[in-house]
């Protein structure tokens, strides 16, 4: 019993003795370049709890290791253990960065770091010599199709990155303005095309497109682009099997980098006609019926489709001259713009009337009035007019003594309801008593504060149900998918698998509070163990994540088959995360 103790005690002084040790390298750093914090204990420990950076970017990290060491001294062997988590970080401006402290279980025990301040100080100006070097192998262009326009024209301005060399962690830290502009952002792809550049190969990123509808005249600026990234200057490695390059050997130098301005020289439009649509563009416009006999009370459609390129999403409804005696509904509206209009493009309003009386009617020509840029001239647009003979309504009464009423045509605004009556006395007797009427009001009243307490602390435990359970989590998983699934049925394999990541990622950072900045695979196990997620399903969500980053670079050849498969994963796994939260 005597020893027992005394191991105990020996554990426990051994434990106390330990110290979570951080540093830092280099400290003071400057701005943009790759900081290594370490955390180690001399123990075997586990569970370790991530400290809070305040601003500093995470590249890295944590990256868990274990050092085991054996020593043999006068015939006793001992043997000793260094646990050490370390990450990659960066400050994007200088100052001084305050990191929370750490923790770590030894033993049982959670053993804590003490806070750790980092200072960061702005980096020296490089050389006009270095800064060319640089502008060479690494730039940003801004691509605009017209720099002479009118009010209400469009461009298009394509944001390009030209790279020769080798970067990492791209990121873009400011996007235009763009005042004076309507603005409507294309899809554009990810991945990096060769281009040929006066004479020189580069890999080209494609980082924004936009087309550009001008508001206002004068001379209108294309704000700059902010690009950050980091370049990997190669050094010697310390063997050939030094892939990472986030170890010591290889070194990150940050830069950001920007597009130059440009300046459009938007011109006011020459005296515009008091009916203009605002619209510039080439556009024809055309009408169409489904029915031009109906009876009364009988819906018909009428369609309203404008064609052609110019500004079509700044259309509104028009000014159509309906007949007073039809019911008009509010439009469906419906479009299909190629390249916000700049390519052939269609817009459509589609019109429920319901002509209430018998008649010869006709709806008339629409004017559009547009302003054509390319032959600088006014143009105006008609569509075509309409007759329609309404008939008598299907559902007048036989019989019935209106018939022998003559009604002007030109006055339907006000119609016989009824030509005899028959007055009765009202019954002044009432139904009944006043405690009764009591009773009959705050029944319904009652009736839902029953049903509220059994929603409330009744029904509790079946919403604790498996059944119940799997219908919300259901529901949870089509919500995050919806923009996946939109990608399959427009055969966008590039994008869905930046969906299908983005999902995971924004349901898990929803689902446990976490910022953008803290997301990493190791917070995934650090939450997952904390709420008692099982170890497969955990598994599962972070392969599913690793697959989809490796699909977007190595795309399948039975793509539509891929992208459905790895939907009704995403899909399965969400939902089985949802079930098994306590």
């Amino acid at each position: 019993m005597k020893k027992i103790w005394i191991i105990l005690l020996f554990i426990n002084l051994t434990t106390y003795g330990q110290e979570l040790k951080i540093t830092a390298e280099p400290n003071p750093a400057i701005v943009g370049e790759q900081i290594l914090i370490q955390y180690s204990i001399n123990a075997k420990g586990d569970d370790f709890s991530q400290p809070k950076f305040n601003g500093l970017q995470i590249l890295s990290g944590p990256n868990p290791s274990t050092q085991r060491s054996y020593s043999i001294i006068n015939g006793k062997s001992t043997s000793q253990s260094i646990t050490s988590y370390s990450y990659y970080l960066r400050a994007r401006k200088e100052g001084s960065y305050t990191i929370t402290p750490a923790s770590v279980n030894v033993n049982g025990k959670k053993i804590s770091s003490n806070s750790y301040t980092i200072k960061v100080k702005k980096a020296a100006e490089k050389s006009k010599a270095e800064k060319e070097a640089l502008s060479r192998k690494l730039f940003v262009e801004a691509d605009v199709s017209k720099r002479n326009i009118v009010v209400g024209e469009q461009i298009l301005v394509t944001y390009k990155l030209y790279t020769r060399i080798q970067i990492t962690n791209e990121i873009i830290n400011a996007q235009p303005d763009l005042n004076g502009f309507w603005v409507k952002d294309l899809k554009s792809s990810s991945r990096y095309k060769r281009e040929i550049k006066d004479g020189v190969r580069y890999d080209v990123l494609t980082l924004k497109k936009s087309v550009l509808t001008a508001q206002k005249s004068g001379k209108l600026k294309i704000d700059p682009i902010e690009f950050e990234c980091g370049i990997i200057l190669q050094t010697q490695r310390r063997s050939v099997w030094d892939l990472n390059p986030f170890t010591s050997s290889n070194k990150l130098q940050q830069e950001i980098i920007k597009s130059k301005p440009i300046t459009i020289n938007v011109s006011e439009l020459p005296n515009p006609p008091k009916d203009y649509s605002g619209v510039v563009g080439d556009v024809r416009i055309s009408s169409t019926i489904d029915n031009s006999t109906v009876h009364a009370n009988e819906a018909f459609t009428y369609k309203l489709e404008i064609k052609g390129t110019g500004n079509l999403d700044l259309i509104n409804t028009l000014n159509i001259k309906f007949p007073d005696d039809f019911e008009v509904y509010d439009p469906k509206i419906s479009e299909k713009i190629f390249e916000g209009g700049r390519k052939p493009s269609k817009k459509t309003f589609e019109y429920i009337i319901i002509p209430r009386f018998k008649g010869e009617y006709s709806i008339p020509s629409v004017s559009l009035i547009t302003y054509n840029q390319k032959t600088t001239q006014y143009e105006e647009q008609l569509s075509n007019s309409h007759k329609l003979n309404i008939l008598e309504s299907k559902n007048k009464e036989e019989g019935s003594n209106i018939n022998e009423i003559l009604i002007d045509t030109e006055q339907k605004d006000i119609n016989f309801i009824a030509t005899e009556t028959s007055l009765t006395h009202k019954n002044k007797k009432v139904p009944f008593s006043k405690k009764l009427f009591l009773l009959y009001f705050t029944l319904p009243l009652l009736l839902l504060a029953l049903l509220y307490i059994y929603e409330k602390f009744i029904n509790i435990e079946d919403k604790e149900s498996v059944e119940w359970k799997n219908k919300q989590a259901n529901k949870i998983a089509l919500k995050r998918l919806s923009a996946a699934q939109k990608c399959i049925k427009e055969n966008n394999f590039e994008r869905f698998f930046e969906e299908i990541e983005k999902s995971l990622w924004g349901y898990f950072a929803d689902k446990f509070q976490i910022s953008i900045a803290d997301l990493s695979k190791e917070t995934i196990n650090i939450y997952f163990k904390e709420f008692a997620i099982q170890k497969i399903t955990k598994e599962t969500f972070i392969a599913l994540l690793d697959e989809c980053e490796f699909a977007r670079y190595t795309p399948s050849d039975n793509r539509n088959t891929q992208m459905e498969v790895t939907l009704n994963k995403a899909k399965k796994i969400i939902i089985e995360v949802e079930t098994e939260l306590k």
